[in-house]
């Protein structure tokens, strides 16, 4: 099966698994991949280089530094320096489990939405108390070997303990300096992301960010390593994913992602995922 060299699906969460939670350690280069989730993912940088895009911000994360990516965030990481261990932990969370530990009073989903509003997905909490979340975490890893009844309950709570203090860190590292001023690239692709599901054009964004269309496509490839169409398709085709999942009609995800064409659609989409929109949905809804 042919794979499009800027998309990536196969990380995905199993249907009906509630969490995951990874912790490894590499020297091997990482794909230059964008990736999108239906799943809230939580990043923490341990130790190593790396340069991670995400949607219109381009970074270079430290120790300690936290990400977030919401269900739909484009975003990939790239491994810059081979020689240097690539530490870090990853964390995959879907929406009925976060709903299910929620209650009345206090929703996590609604906490990770308030964190990441206005486009914010780069924490940069105290690194101490960071490090301080590592054996919480590691208490899960471990504890997800256990299948049990009793095991899966107590992972449960430990992973619901974990969240409570990770939201606690997170809210006390937001600084009014901490979303900083956005680049040329960073607006434009800011712009793309709120009408991916509009008609866009060339011409058009040269239009609105007033530059020589020629100029746009060269600085857009050297910020994102996509063209300015295909990052537009890849938009587009998560928008879909989201819209299936949540019991779309394939032709109604169609014509609220942005495609005019059914066809076309249909392609692009089975192109990037491997399977139909069809499919996908029903599969969504095991």
């Amino acid at each position: 099966m042919s794979r499009h060299p800027f998309w990536h699906y196969d990380d995905q969460m199993p249907p009906g698994r509630e969490f995951e939670i990874y912790h490894p350690t590499n020297t091997n280069a990482l794909p230059t991949i964008y990736q999108s989730h239906e799943f809230y993912e939580l990043y923490f940088i341990l130790r190593g280089s790396i340069r991670v895009i995400v949607e219109e911000m381009d970074l270079t994360p430290v120790l300690g530094d936290v990400l977030i990516y919401p269900p739909g965030c484009m975003h990939r990481v790239m491994h810059t320096d081979s020689s240097t261990p690539y530490e870090r932990f990853y964390i995959y969370l879907s929406k009925p489990f976060l709903q299910s530990i929620s209650t009345e009073d206090f929703s996590f989903t609604a906490e990770l939405d308030r964190l990441t509003g206005g486009g914010r997905r780069y924490f940069r909490p105290d690194e101490q108390q960071v490090r301080s979340l590592v054996p919480m975490a590691d208490e899960i890893v471990e504890g997800a070997k256990d299948g049990s009844p009793t095991g899966i309950i107590a992972n449960r709570c430990r992973m619901t303990l974990y969240l409570l203090r990770l939201l606690e860190v997170l809210n006390e590292s937001i600084t009014p300096e901490a979303d900083g001023a956005s680049s040329r690239m960073s607006e434009l692709i800011r712009y793309i992301n709120l009408h991916a599901a509009e008609q866009l054009s060339l011409d058009g964004l040269a239009e609105v960010f007033a530059m020589n269309k020629y100029a746009l496509l060269h600085e857009f490839k050297a910020h994102t390593g996509m063209s300015v169409y295909q990052y537009i398709l890849t938009r587009r085709i998560a928008l879909a994913q989201q819209l299936l999942a949540d019991g779309a009609k394939p032709r109604q995800a169609c014509e609220e992602s942005g495609f005019s064409d059914y066809t076309c659609f249909y392609r692009a989409f089975k192109a990037r995922t491997g399977i139909s929109p069809a499919r996908y949905g029903r599969e969504k809804k095991e």
